[in-house]
């Protein structure tokens, strides 16, 4: 690796950069639709020149507002929009398009829930993406076709 740019400057690496470029594939979320069948997918948030995933949160406290995610399936980037979300918080999940609560599919080891949206039309849980509803817990799982898509076997996609 060059220690300097052709204008002199220093090159410093960006650990995001490496992840895409050395990792040979990469999964992402091209349709991610409530159980009404709403495509919470859109180009509001960008992601690497993909478009991201736009999901209502509502507090306990009742204030609503949205969170931007990342479509890349591994990349736990998250932006709130219109709203303060602190740490170890609960918020419920939900359409923004049509406020349906997404359905639960199980507890997180955090002690949320992972709330699911589904990546087809017939809304099955088998093809689903889960997200915990505890602000900073990043765990999240992607199903496909019953099976569970870990990170580890995109390579053999």
């Amino acid at each position: 690796m060059q220690r300097f740019d052709e204008k002199g400057m220093m090159v410093f690496p960006n650990p995001l950069r490496k992840e895409f470029t050395e990792r040979r594939k990469i999964l992402v979320v091209k349709d991610c639709l409530c159980p009404q069948g709403h495509n919470m997918v859109n180009s509001r948030a960008i992601f690497h020149g993909y478009r991201g995933m736009m999901i209502g949160v509502e507090k306990q406290d009742g204030k609503k507002g949205m969170v931007a995610l990342s479509p890349i399936y591994g990349e736990k980037t998250r932006i709130a929009i219109d709203i303060d979300l602190e740490p170890k918080e609960l918020v419920r999940l939900f359409c923004p398009i049509c406020d349906t609560p997404l359905p639960v599919l199980a507890k997180c080891f955090c002690g949320g829930e992972l709330q699911a949206a589904f990546t087809s039309l017939q809304c099955d849980f088998s093809h689903s993406l889960a997200i915990c509803n505890r602000v900073d817990c990043s765990n999240a799982t992607l199903r496909s076709g019953g099976d569970i898509i870990t990170l580890s076997s995109i390579d053999t996609l």
